[in-house]
């Protein structure tokens, strides 16, 4: 039985940075079939806990399992086909966008193996579906930051992982492409990936998530059905903001519209 239901699931993982706790014995899975998101403020550990989840960061105590593996005891190759991570800034290069998104295509291939004809399609593909097929031959550091972010979106989805890790993939990307990005991911989670995501845009994550976690500190602190993790007082407690929770008609979901900040608390 995997631990914590998922096919990658971290438990009980601790971490510090500069000697800072960043994760406090948290245990989060991503499941096959879903679209989970992580939510919170800045700095509540959402970005490490999916480098965690990745096997970029090596946690101070407890462990992520792929399965019935432990991630760590799995070679670096054989974690790649099964996991892929898109963290939240990379670097722009001077490779090109059809060059970028065939290194998802990389864990595919067997020690100084080229691409192959069945690569560059898998490639096009993706790029079809994040519209970025024009950019295809030219140099990343030579388009937006938006197109950018696709074509790195493109490129996960050419690796064909089982599990997809993205930290922030719409920021930066104007209003129709944010929803294209987040009906992909929806389409990858229908076809049995299990997608975790962090987002910023709460209502977002609302409409297009089918569990949040709620980071807060390092902590779990709320864990569910998008409806039962963003309420007023969550907003209130944890973002320190006033917000009013409505149902999206169109979505059957929470729409939030923030008012403005939380009242401070007086002082003990």
């Amino acid at each position: 039985m995997t631990p914590s239901g998922g096919p990658l699931a971290a438990r009980a993982v601790s971490l510090r940075l500069a000697g800072t706790p960043v994760l406090r014995s948290m245990s989060f899975a991503a499941r096959a079939g879903r679209v989970t998101g992580l939510v919170g403020p800045n700095g509540a550990g959402k970005s490490t806990l999916l480098r965690v989840m990745a096997g970029v960061l090596r946690p101070d105590a407890g462990s992520v399992w792929l399965g019935p593996a432990e991630l760590t005891a799995l070679p670096a190759q054989e974690r790649a086909r099964q996991v892929g991570y898109l963290p939240q800034h990379e670097a722009a290069h001077p490779f090109t966008a059809l060059e970028t998104v065939l290194m998802g295509r990389y864990p595919h291939l067997s020690r100084f193996a080229l691409e192959g004809a069945e690569d560059r399609r898998i490639a096009r593909a993706a790029m079809a579906r994040t519209e970025t097929e024009r950019f295809e031959r030219r140099q990343l550091d030579r388009i937006s930051g938006g197109e950018r972010q696709r074509v790195l979106l493109a490129r996960s989805l050419a690796q064909q992982a089982r599990v997809l890790l993205l930290d922030e993939p719409v920021a930066g990307l104007d209003l129709r492409h944010r929803l294209a990005a987040m009906e992909t991911l929806r389409s990858e989670a229908a076809g049995g990936v299990a997608v975790l995501v962090a987002l910023h845009d709460v209502s977002l994550a609302g409409r297009y998530c089918d569990r949040l976690g709620l980071l807060a500190e390092g902590e779990l602190v709320a864990e569910g059905a998008p409806a039962e993790v963003l309420t007023p007082q969550r907003f209130r407690d944890v973002f320190g903001v006033e917000a009013v929770v409505e149902r999206d008609p169109g979505a059957s979901a929470p729409h939030v519209r923030l008012i403005g900040p939380a009242p401070a608390r007086p002082a003990c």
